[in-house]
């Protein structure tokens, strides 16, 4: 059975914050918090959003009024999946569980060696 590395967006409200690095620390330690011990092999990062305008690549985040919605991306290996579908299953139910009321979205799915 073949495995993958699945990747995830999800959507992380911040508040109380007073600037976009802020933001990004505060969302990736408490996500690191839920998932962690359980799913210490789960690489959590900021997004990247592409600008429309100008095509550059920006961090994923808005910031308004000390709130902050903060893209972030979870990178999943799913070992003997049995096929790309139920290896996106697999993730998104386990990190599901620990991220509850977390938006999740599928970013990419990889079949590695």
């Amino acid at each position: 059975m073949p495995n993958y590395l699945v990747v995830l967006q999800g959507a992380w409200i911040v508040r109380n914050v007073k600037g976009v690095r802020d933001a990004m620390n505060i969302a990736v330690a408490e996500a690191g918090k839920k998932l962690h011990p359980d799913l210490d092999f789960v690489d959590i990062d900021v997004g990247v959003t592409r600008c429309p305008k100008c095509g550059e690549n920006l961090k994923s985040v808005f910031l308004v009024a000390n709130t902050a919605l903060v893209g972030l991306t979870f990178e999943m290996k799913v070992f003997n999946a049995q096929n790309r579908e139920h290896a996106v299953r697999i993730a998104k139910y386990e990190l599901g569980k620990r991220l509850q009321r977390i938006p999740l979205e599928v970013l990419d799915v990889v079949e590695i060696k």
